[in-house]
């Protein structure tokens, strides 16, 4: 849970500072934003972290820091793991303005 924690320590520090553009907090809320959509998808397909990582090929500690926000995949790993769980993920990638 790396990424929690860096998460935090960077909401704490942006909040106490009021520092705009803190890239540390941004990286660290889009990278909790990723492993939590996810792990969202493989709950809803009732798949566990083991049988995901298996199917894509990496370990299960790796997907859990994914998952946790705790490591930012390659391209081609996000294809692996989409691939083991029989599903897309769309990316977007600059600012979106619906958001």
């Amino acid at each position: 849970m790396a990424g929690h924690t860096k998460w935090r320590a960077s909401s704490v520090k942006r909040l106490r500072e009021e520092a705009a553009g803190d890239l540390d907090y941004e990286q660290a809320g889009l990278d909790l934003r990723l492993g939590d959509m996810v792990r969202e998808r493989r709950l809803e397909l009732g798949l566990t972290q083991a049988v995901v990582a298996e199917r894509a090929g990496i370990t299960q500690p790796a997907l859990s820091r994914l998952e946790g926000g705790g490591g930012v995949p390659t391209l081609a790993m996000l294809d692996r793991i989409a691939r083991a769980m029989h599903t897309t993920f769309t990316i977007i990638v600059g600012e979106d303005a619906a958001a």
